[in-house]
């Protein structure tokens, strides 16, 4: 964005020097610029939506770290869970090696990814939002010195006994205040619809990448999956679900018949 390099060159140069520096006047910013009120108002969007944008970016790459941690996790627990069963059962540890792998391997491999071509990218962005806050606020700045400038003008000019030099300065003082004001108005009101237009060029190709890391991702995992999936009956028909959830029930009928199970404690 060199672009954003010139703005802030004519944000550092606008009203330095300035002499008078005023507080807030009061006067109605609103009805000063529609042109740059308007080109505010875009901003504020643009900034709302990329600023959710970027939080959703960081809650999704926290999401998948947080998915196979718990998944190596649960396959540690249920090994644990069926540790002293006689009978061994292969797919525990098929299941905890393929989900250590995805925590341990994919994972950090996908969040290298995606944070160098999406997070970073996206974060850079929305860091260039900061500084045209800090040259809107600088605008209003300049907007109240004019017209504390245009007041002290009308002042001297009002006086009766007339000061030559007091009226010159105070005649200086408006005409810097108004070319301080107007460079930095001008410059919003050009670099803001840049700024704006420029998010295509980042969201585009982070979104790519975006996908394509994910798919790697989804590929890894399921490669990884699919050792597990030996030590699973394959489907043979519609009746599998019922047959299985027959056999559960069957299984908890007997858990339930436990005599302790059947006291009233």
């Amino acid at each position: 964005m060199s672009f954003w390099n010139n703005t802030k060159k004519t944000v550092a140069k606008a009203g330095s020097g300035l002499r008078g520096a005023g507080g807030p006047s009061g006067s109605a910013l609103s009805a000063s610029d529609p042109e740059f009120n308007e080109q505010e108002q875009r901003f504020r969007n643009l900034e709302r939506r990329a600023m959710r944008l970027l939080q959703e970016t960081k809650d999704y790459r926290g999401s998948i770290a947080g998915m196979t941690t718990a998944q190596r996790a649960l396959a540690t627990n249920l090994t644990a869970f069926l540790l002293d069963v006689q009978r061994p059962q292969d797919y525990q540890s098929a299941y905890r090696q393929a989900a250590t792998h995805i925590d341990q391997t994919s994972q950090p491999q996908f969040d290298e990814v995606y944070v160098t071509t999406v997070l970073e990218p996206m974060a850079q962005y929305c860091g260039y939002l900061p500084e045209f806050n800090k040259a809107i606020k600088k605008r209003k700045g300049l907007h109240d010195d004019l017209d504390k400038a245009r007041r002290a003008l009308a002042k001297e000019q009002g006086k009766e006994a007339r000061d030559p030099g007091a009226v010159e300065r105070a005649e200086m003082d408006v005409q810097y205040a108004e070319s301080a004001y107007n460079t930095l108005n001008s410059a919003l009101i050009r670099e803001i619809p840049k700024l704006i237009n420029s998010r295509v060029y980042v969201v585009d190709p982070c979104f790519e990448a975006f996908v394509k890391s994910q798919l790697q991702f989804f590929n890894d995992s399921l490669q990884q999956m699919d050792s597990v999936t030996r030590y699973v009956p394959q489907e043979s028909g519609p009746n599998d679900d019922r047959i299985l959830n027959e056999r559960v029930e069957g299984v908890m009928n007997q858990v339930r018949g436990l005599s302790i199970c059947s006291m009233n404690i």
